[in-house]
């Protein structure tokens, strides 16, 4: 009878199972990208910039370590050459149908300006949202600078409870991973960054964008099968018994 009970437990387990999986992925290596961006990509190949890169479309000077490969997405002085902010990028119209627990994860920098102080103004801002079936677009992650008195020049951070001020974890130019879980489920899921950056120095960079999510496993027939074979082995044995 222990071995029969076993074996029902192992039938329930894998009835129960689930799986992770990556449902988007977008590492910015090649020109096949999962993205829309509110304007066409710009640089003047030094401050002001916007655009997917290997770090030869803007001032050698601006660097980020820990890049996944060649490629990553970065911008800087957004308004510097015309375009009206804020600036976005949006990952539209991911599948999510089957899915729960879902999770954003992505790499960020700044990078370190030449006189190694951090130039986020007060209003400055870069801001991750989601939407799931075309709703109201959501928080999910937000970077603002740390108030230090005079508003000008500020380390920028995480802003924790989306207050308009940093207090977490600051940027570096080391290209760090920030995650949130995305909350509740559907069919269709929109991601939108939202860039606010308008000043020489002030600049972001994006690296590995991920959305994972918890998708039931389908239970073989073979398993239905040697659960109901369980259940009339059981019966047998109560009669016998």
């Amino acid at each position: 009878m222990k071995r029969v009970f076993l074996a029902i437990l192992v039938v329930v387990f894998l009835s129960g199972a689930a799986n992770a999986d990556i449902i988007l992925f977008e590492d910015f290596e090649d020109t096949d990208v999962a993205y829309t961006t509110s304007v066409p990509e710009f640089t003047d190949n030094y401050y002001d910039f916007f655009l997917r890169t290997d770090g030869s479309d803007h001032n050698s000077s601006i660097t980020y370590d820990n890049v996944q490969g060649d490629y990553y997405f970065a911008g800087m002085d957004l308004d510097g050459e015309g375009a009206t902010l804020p600036l976005t990028m949006t990952f539209a119209g991911i599948d999510i149908s089957g899915y729960s627990d879902l999770t954003f994860s992505s790499l960020f920098a700044e990078d370190t300006a030449s006189d190694d102080v951090e130039d986020w103004d007060l209003p400055d801002s870069f801001k991750v949202e989601y939407r799931i079936d075309g709703g109201a677009y959501q928080n999910l992650l937000a970077f603002e600078s740390i108030p230090d008195g005079d508003n000008f020049n500020a380390v920028p951070a995480l802003d924790t409870d989306f207050d308009g001020n940093g207090d977490g974890t600051e940027l570096t130019d080391v290209l760090s991973l920030f995650s949130a879980s995305i909350v509740g489920t559907g069919d269709v899921l929109d991601v939108r960054f939202t860039f606010d950056l308008d000043s020489g120095d002030e600049d972001i960079a994006i690296d590995n964008v991920q959305i994972n999510g918890v998708s039931a496993v389908p239970v073989p027939a073979a398993v239905w099968l040697l659960g109901s074979g369980l259940v009339g082995l059981i019966g047998i044995r109560r009669k016998t018994a």
